[in-house]
């Protein structure tokens, strides 16, 4: 199964991103004020003039009539709706593409003062934090590209639910399809690394996933080691 845009791609270019929101963006001669759906920083990629794919709303209550879906690096398209993560992974999960969640999956479970993204039934049930990547180094995939205190308290939550017996999984879904493996950004959020690596220690397993994606067809084609 596929997660589709709705509509078909709007061509624009990039010109400057005034907060973490809202972009301009040159479509069809004109500025645009456009809406991001991403708080990340993506210096890497959004420059001025950079071409771009926005999804048009015919929603008349909408603030934004555009919304920035695809960034176009190195010929390659990105997706960057990091909402879509989650959907992608579900996808995959209910239709048997990813082998290892057998059980019933149910969305937004409450565990301590938090909300873990699913939970698969079993004896012991898993819990699974999901996280969008759309940031690459010389064909590396890395999380995250901004200082995250929310991911840091995801991965420590996952230890204590080992600790209580749970079984854990964080699933990196790379929303790019020209990278070889995954590993966390250590230069732009050591401590997440860290985590992450005591995480293992203490049996939270880690995936990442690298996606088939176009306008029509955003899907997880196969995983990618992962390197802590």
């Amino acid at each position: 199964m596929t997660i589709r845009m709705q509509g078909s791609p709007v061509e624009g270019r990039f010109l400057e991103r005034p907060n973490r929101f809202q972009a301009i963006v040159e479509v069809e001669g004109r500025k645009e004020l456009v809406h991001v759906p991403n708080t990340g920083r993506m210096d890497e990629m959004l420059f001025p003039g950079t071409p771009v794919w926005l999804e048009k709303s015919d929603n008349p209550n909408r603030k934004h009539r555009y919304s920035l879906k695809f960034v176009n690096k190195k010929g390659h398209w990105i997706c960057i709706h990091s909402a879509l993560a989650n959907r992608v992974f579900e996808e995959a999960a209910r239709s048997g593409e990813i082998d290892w969640v057998d059980g019933e999956l149910r969305r937004e479970v409450r565990f301590g003062d938090s909300r873990v993204d699913f939970q698969v039934d079993g004896r012991p049930s898993t819990l699974v934090e999901v996280k969008c990547v759309t940031y690459e180094e010389k064909g590396v995939a890395m999380f995250p590209d901004a200082p995250t205190q929310r991911g840091q308290k995801h991965v420590d939550e996952l230890i204590r639910a080992t600790e209580e017996g749970y079984r854990a999984t964080i699933v990196f879904v790379v929303f790019m399809d020209f990278v070889h493996r995954f590993q966390p950004h250590d230069r732009i959020d050591p401590v997440f690394g860290e985590k992450l690596r005591r995480a293992r220690l203490h049996g939270v397993d880690m995936k990442a996933y690298i996606c088939r994606l176009d306008w029509n067809n955003i899907r997880i084609d196969r995983e990618l080691p992962v390197f802590l």
